[in-house]
């Protein structure tokens, strides 16, 4: 009988949960809004609430579940359960995975929430069979996820595969994090809101101007750079070379198979992929940037949750 695994993906603003199956289906799901820096005890309270409401949808209870896979933003220590500090939700040194397990009574995993993306791709998306792999979550920063001989890499400190944080251009651009230059600097979707309310001022005839700085978004400057506007457009050239640097220092440090770009930003599709693919060629040792192509994610906001529930089966049978 396939053992069943509840997964979380934690957000700045929203909890999503789903009854994933081992054959990696969702069977249920269910969300909710955690607020604006609300308490761990409010969020793990609103997390049970989705876990019951999931759970009854198709006739079970917590105590019928596996394990528990939690992915969240970090900094965190996927081995200690512990979350160091997210930004965005406000907490410091917060023992989640205990928090989560406790509430629930079941076996519970914590992994950051790009890592889990990464490993939901490898189970279940453009990754399978993939056994060297990364990717690039493209939203408010931008995260990243190493996987290496089949396995996830984290390195001595659980830090590897911070992508995100690589220079591309010294003494670039901050954004979200004090570290100039950086991917996340550049090519995060707070940097795209950036760079789209510094073109609608520069360029008053642009359709970015068509309306106020403040209600700029990442799907906004798409839109926008559909209807073939030249500073929207201009601005995923950019991300697109940005990242291509990026993947081309990781293919010759790594000689990897396969990167893959998700998050909500990658919708712009072959906007970033064609200046993408066009740095890493051009950057790229051959034989390294040959063999390693470049997609979109395919399970979109749905890779989270199936990568949460992954690495959580395999951290309960000792695999991870």
């Amino acid at each position: 009988m396939s053992r069943l695994v509840l997964a979380f993906d934690l957000g700045g603003t929203n909890v999503r949960c789903g009854i994933l199956n081992e054959q990696f289906e969702i069977l249920a799901r269910a969300k909710c809004a955690v607020g604006t820096r609300p308490a761990p005890s409010e969020a793990v309270k609103k997390m049970k609430q989705i876990a019951e409401e999931a759970l009854g949808n198709i006739g079970k209870k917590s105590g019928e579940i596996a394990c528990v896979g939690i992915g969240s933003p970090g900094p965190l220590n996927s081995q200690t359960g512990i979350i160091f500090e997210t930004p965005n939700l406000g907490w410091k040194d917060v023992p989640l995975a205990k928090l989560v397990g406790d509430a629930l009574g079941r076996p519970a995993f914590l992994e950051n929430d790009a890592v889990s993306a990464c490993w939901g791709e490898h189970v279940k998306g453009v990754g399978v069979d993939i056994q060297s792999m990364f990717i690039f979550t493209l939203g408010t920063g931008v995260g990243g996820g190493l996987i290496l001989g089949g396995k996830v890499w984290k390195g001595p400190d659980d830090i590897a595969g911070h992508l995100g944080h690589m220079i591309v251009q010294p003494n670039g651009p901050t954004q979200v994090y004090d570290n100039p230059g950086s991917v996340e600097a550049l090519c995060s979707a707070t940097a795209c809101i950036a760079a789209a309310q510094n073109a609608a001022y520069t360029y008053p005839e642009s359709l970015l101007a068509k309306i106020p700085p403040g209600e700029i978004t990442g799907a906004y400057v798409n839109a926008c750079a559909e209807k073939g506007d030249e500073p929207a457009c201009e601005i995923f050239r950019r991300i697109g070379y940005h990242l291509g640097i990026a993947c081309a220092s990781i293919a010759n440090a790594l000689n990897l198979e396969l990167g893959v770009i998700g998050g909500g930003l990658s919708a712009a599709g072959d906007k970033i992929l064609v200046p993408l693919r066009k740095e890493l060629r051009r950057r790229a040792l051959p034989p390294a940037g040959k063999r390693m192509r470049i997609e979109l994610s395919k399970l979109g906001d749905d890779a989270g949750l199936v990568g949460a529930a992954g690495l959580a089966l395999e951290r309960l049978d000792g695999k991870q």
